[in-house]
């Protein structure tokens, strides 16, 4: 196939999958209204629909043979993600307003998940082992948000309707083409071109395939909704690195031999750091701590591609 058809299904799979997304976020919205979830148990599913592209394309490579590639793709994206829905959003609308509890509480879980993947890569911890360490700090971190803020109006406990949840199926299997055909070009057409997988999977696939939540983040900053903006970052975070290293490295092995990524994880440590120190004794984040994860997350570009 010619660079030019191959880049022609690249950007395809690349519509179909952030598409089939967006079709799913909404059906997680409407299916959580209809069930009456709580909201932050309704955000953290709205996430994970939005995180699918990301996820998809990482298990694609990753299946494909391209480990690297799969790997790069969650840690790139989750790199990606403080830049851009944290520090962008907080430069174009100012500042992010929130609760420090809001920050400690989220912000910590994606800080210790992102702690137990690195040890699956400095110390080889056994896969198993590094799932268990993360369902130990998310399975509570969920209960948390699935407890209702507020009983149902006079102690009603009707149900709503299942029939969203027909359109589960069909976007998924949609991102999952799209993201597959994705990488089955974009593998090719990196090496026809002569890109590193350090920058196909950490800077290519994953700033493209976390568009979706940088322009809601965008938006919702916009609309002064601080606590929205920083739960759906480090829900993100979180939810890529369960779904896209921690459960597939049962299968697939641990990730201590990928090439790069100790280096990488090093800089999300950093990074997811900074974001709440900058971030805790204000209970903001200004256009200067915007910058500064803008300019960290320059930084990690200038080492990958040099």
């Amino acid at each position: 196939m010619s660079s030019g058809l191959a880049l022609l299904a690249f950007l395809l799979g690349l519509g179909l999958s952030l598409a089939a997304s967006e079709v799913l976020v909404r059906t997680l919205g409407r299916l959580g209204h209809e069930l009456r979830l709580s909201a932050g148990l309704l955000g953290l599913l709205v996430a994970l629909g939005a995180d699918s592209p990301e996820i998809s394309s990482a298990l694609a490579a990753s299946l494909s043979g391209a480990r690297d590639v799969g790997v790069g793709v969650i840690i790139g994206s989750n790199l990606f993600n403080l830049a851009a829905l944290l520090g962008l959003s907080a430069l174009i609308a100012g500042r992010l307003r929130f609760r420090r509890m809001l920050l400690a509480l989220d912000g910590g879980v994606a800080l210790l998940a992102t702690l137990i993947v690195a040890l699956l890569v400095a110390v080889r911890l056994a896969p198993f082992l590094g799932l268990a360490l993360m369902l130990i700090v998310t399975v509570p971190y969920v209960f948390v948000l699935a407890r209702p803020v507020q009983p149902p109006p006079n102690g009603s406990q009707a149900r709503g309707s299942w029939r969203p949840a027909l359109w589960l199926l069909p976007a998924i299997g949609a991102i999952v083409a799209g993201s597959s055909l994705m990488v089955a070009m974009a593998l090719p057409l990196g090496d026809r071109w002569h890109v590193s997988r350090a920058v196909l999977g950490t800077v290519v696939l994953a700033a493209l395939t976390s568009l979706p939540n940088a322009y809601a983040a965008v938006r919702l900053a916009l609309r002064q909704n601080g606590p929205a903006v920083v739960s759906e970052a480090f829900n993100s975070n979180t939810l890529n690195l369960v779904a896209g290293i921690s459960v597939p490295a049962l299968f697939l092995g641990g990730i201590g031999a990928v090439p790069g990524a100790g280096r990488e994880l090093g800089w999300l440590l950093a990074m997811t750091l900074a974001a709440i120190v900058l971030g805790f004794p204000r209970e903001e984040l200004g256009r200067p701590s915007g910058l500064v994860l803008i300019v960290i997350y320059a930084a990690f570009l200038a080492v990958v591609m040099r």
